[in-house]
């Protein structure tokens, strides 16, 4: 290692621990290039078994781990066990940020057998799309509803067979002040396939600020609620059980976030 370089990484480090916009970058270039040089590794192993969803399960295993401990941050999961139960399931979540693809990360060893429903505009992402979607990753196109609500309807034949449980942003964009409202999408497949729902919700990442550019180590609390039968339900109850679902995550959401948020504060003292 030259003078030069020697130079640099002291400077990185000093920049790094003195500079929140300087740490804010490197810790999302070391999570974007890290991302992105594991989909390179799984791309030809991930070709032996095309579009399966055991194949995210076993990248967790170590992706998950190494990111947690190269950002800082502590996940931690309450009833992990309802996602255990080998079964089809529609998994509604709120999205955040970027960062959600690490708490996903984080629950795919106890999930097993899940497929993300993505936007397709993240298959040109470089290798990444490619990665996701060998790992069985559904792509929709969101712009065309038809299109969308066609390719969830051609899987849930497989979805029930393999008893998959399908990941899925009801929110449709990130918001990282509450919870949005919920496109119906989700819920026309949990009733067509007549499929359980179970809501995941994941505390504000209090230690990130895009505004400010800040992005600190901290902990993230994820629950995980009971499941909501979709039983007996058409397409005239969608309407009320957006509501129930979108209301009971809300809830949590805040007392989730007052609670990380009140440990946040006592670390600091």
């Amino acid at each position: 290692m030259d003078l030069l370089t020697l130079i640099l990484l002291f400077v990185l480090v000093i920049l790094y621990a003195n500079v929140p916009v300087s740490k804010y970058c490197i810790k999302y270039v070391v999570y974007f290039s890290v991302v992105m040089i594991a989909s390179l590794i799984v791309i030809p192993a991930a070709m032996v078994r095309p579009k399966n969803c055991k194949n995210t399960r076993i990248v967790s295993l170590f992706l998950g781990p190494l990111l947690n401990k190269l950002l800082g941050l502590r996940w931690h999961i309450e009833n992990g066990e309802i996602l255990e139960k080998d079964r089809a399931a529609v998994i509604l979540a709120n999205h955040q940020s970027g960062l959600d693809f690490l708490g996903m990360l984080n629950l795919w060893p106890i999930m097993g057998k899940c497929s993300a429903v993505a936007k397709s505009e993240l298959r040109f992402v470089g290798p990444f799309g490619l990665a996701a979607w060998l790992c069985g990753t559904l792509y929709i196109n969101r712009s065309k509803s038809g299109n969308a609500k066609a390719t969830m309807n051609e899987n849930i034949g497989k979805v029930k067979k393999d008893k998959i449980k399908c990941w899925i942003f009801p929110e449709g964009t990130r918001s990282d002040s509450g919870i949005l409202p919920f496109k119906k999408g989700a819920f026309h497949l949990a009733i067509e396939g007549n499929l359980p729902i179970i809501p995941i919700v994941t505390s504000n990442y209090y230690f990130l600020d895009h505004k400010k550019r800040i992005f600190d180590s901290g902990d993230v609390l994820i629950k995980v609620l009971e499941p909501i039968s979709t039983e007996g339900m058409t397409k005239a109850d969608i309407p009320k059980l957006v509501d129930v679902v979108r209301n009971k995550m809300i809830e949590e959401y805040e007392k989730l976030t007052k609670e990380v948020n009140q440990k946040a504060v006592a670390a600091t003292y």
